[in-house]
Formats: C-alpha cells, structure tokens, sequence
C-alpha cells in the first residue's frame, strides 16, 4: 500500500509518500524557522498561511521523487491532532481534497502517535516496549504493546521538557529555536556547575510523571541558589540545564522497564533528535534503547504515512467530515503489570 502523508502540526511542512509502513519513497520537508525568528517563536498566523502556500507545491514535488503520479496513491493521510489549529486545518483539508479528487480513502493521524511510530521506520522493534514521546508541547512516557495499542503511564504535570528548554533560552537569550540554542552551548559547558533540583512525585499513581516547573523556575529565578562553583557561564547554565532535565526522564523510564518487566526503550519527538540525550539513554545496562534517524525525529510526513498504514488496516478510513483538534484528552489505562 501506497500512502501519502502531510504534516502541517507546527512550523514545518511536510509531504511523504512511503510503502507498506517503512519503505519511504519521499519525504520533503520545509521549516518555517526563519519566518519565526524575529519572534522567538512561532506565530501560528504566520505558520498556517506559509503551510498553505507551500503544500501544494510540496506534494507535486514528494511525487517527482517517488516517481509516481497522485493517481498512484493507495491512502491519502493527514496530522489532525494536536497541534495549531490553522496548519491542521490546511493540512487535512489538503488531504480530504485529494482523497475525494482521487476516489481514494482519507485517514486523520494522531501527530503524537505517529512520533511513536517513527523509530520503527528503520528498525525492527520487538513489543512490548517502554516509550518515551518528547517535543516542545509534550512529555509523555507510554506502555506500548503494538503500533496501535498502548497507554499513556506517565506524563508532565507542567511544562513539557522541550517547553522547559525554550523558556531557558528565551530568557538568556541563547537562540531560536531553544533546544538546539541550549544543546549547541551545553557543548562546552559544565554541567557540574550547578545542582539544579529535581520534582519529587512518588505517590503511586504518579510514578512515571515528571515536573519541568521547578527546574525552570530554579534556572531563571534562583540561579545562584543552585551554583556549586565560584564562577560560571551561559554555556555552564546550559548544560547544568540540560543534564538535570533529561537525566529525570532516564530514571522514570528505567524504573518503568523494572516494574514492567520489559528491556526495551523507544525514545520518539522532536527532542529526540538531542546527542546528549541519545547518549543518556544508549547507555543504559541490559536495556536497548531505539531512537529515529535524526531526518525522522523532528516533525515530518514519513512517519505520518507510515503509522497511517498500520492505522488504516486496524480501523479503517476516517470520515471526509471529520474535523481536527489543537488538543486530544489526557488518558491512563492501567495495565496488568507483566
């Protein structure tokens, strides 16, 4: 099977046609980067009218590289939840009208989930297996059992981690976007220098979440509190930083493997494309940790088309009359431990 897939969540615009779930024929992808800049930030006005003015053009091109026409396509997929709302409603709107043109089915994909996937485009992944979904808007640790079957076991009470490194750098001014600005320092850094503290959840039924507020607040407001050296530099906050925020969601993962009895990490999102982290979480004994190709772990149409085919062959098509959602509701499913 043939599926198209369009990203539109956030500031990058993406077009991928893959086969089967992992065989990626395209995936072209533009960011939005220097359009947001001047703000820090992205705009989501900005964002959804440069989606518009790209996706078209976007498709044509993904099509040239796959060598196929739109005629050719098999499953026509779409991101449409969460996300800004005016790129999902460009992107599922592109993908319902090209599905209607072409007689072909439509499928709305949960972005999130689909970050999940993304791992498994280039590696054989035995389940069950312990996920970690990182990004700028979430931090979500899940109990997955197939491509399509997992629960959500532990999440931020707060800021998302990603969320937590664009505040550091906005308010030290380190740079746009702020987890590469803060990667990129941390590089020759100190991350000794300071003992930033950590959220201290233990109660039962919130085992496996995390906090990024304190932290946060401790680096912007306290900084001098937490300082363990005489002297210090924006690289020695950044790196200090980055060991504290990542060094929490390896420890709630381990745990989380030894209370499910599983071996195996899948660590997916736009965060995942950090070295620091990767090399955090490889590096773990007796447990083997996956991660996605580095072009695969920042928002991208592959992984949307890819985990469309698992999707549409467990529940089918979604209606030409569904809408999107900038938010899904929270959930936990708890699971017989095994």
């Amino acid at each position: 099977m043939v599926v198209l897939g369009i990203e539109s969540t956030c500031d990058e615009t993406s077009v991928a046609i893959v086969r089967n779930g992992n065989e990626v024929l395209s995936n072209v992808v533009t960011s939005q980067i220097k359009d947001h800049l001047p703000w820090n930030g992205v705009v989501p006005e900005i964002a959804s009218r440069l989606h518009l003015k790209k996706i078209i053009h976007l498709t044509e091109e993904a099509c040239k590289e796959a060598h196929c026409s739109i005629n050719d396509i098999d499953l026509i997929a779409a991101a449409n939840r969460p996300g800004l709302i005016g790129g999902l409603i460009v992107g599922s709107a592109t993908g319902k009208a090209f599905a209607w043109a072409i007689d072909k089915p439509f499928i709305g994909i949960n972005h999130m989930e689909a970050h999940l996937y993304s791992p498994h485009i280039t590696n054989e992944i035995p389940f069950p297996y312990i996920g970690l979904l990182v990004s700028g808007g979430h931090t979500m640790i899940v109990l997955a059992q197939s491509h399509t079957t997992f629960s959500v076991i532990g999440t931020t009470i707060d800021d998302a981690v990603g969320e937590a490194f664009d505040k550091l750098a906005k308010h030290y001014a380190m740079g746009y976007p702020g987890g590469p600005s803060v990667e990129k320092l941390a590089l020759t850094g100190d991350e000794s220098t300071f003992d930033f503290p950590t959220s201290n959840l233990h109660k039962s039924d919130r085992k496996y979440d995390v906090s990024y507020s304190g932290i946060k607040t401790a680096a912007i407001n306290f900084l001098e509190k937490y300082l363990k050296k005489e002297t210090y530099t924006l690289n020695d906050i950044a790196a200090s930083f980055q060991k504290r925020a990542f060094s929490v969601l390896k420890k709630k993962c381990i745990s989380a493997c030894i209370d499910y009895n599983i071996n195996r990490i899948v660590v997916a999102g736009g965060v995942s494309a950090n070295f620091y982290l990767r090399h955090l979480f490889s590096d773990i004994p007796d447990i083997t940790t996956y991660f996605p190709d580095i072009k695969y772990a920042t928002d991208n149409g592959a992984m949307i088309a890819g985990y469309a085919y698992h999707t549409f062959k467990e529940n089918g098509p979604t209606p030409l009359t569904s809408g999107v959602s900038a938010r899904v509701s929270g959930f936990k499913i708890s699971l017989e431990k095994k």
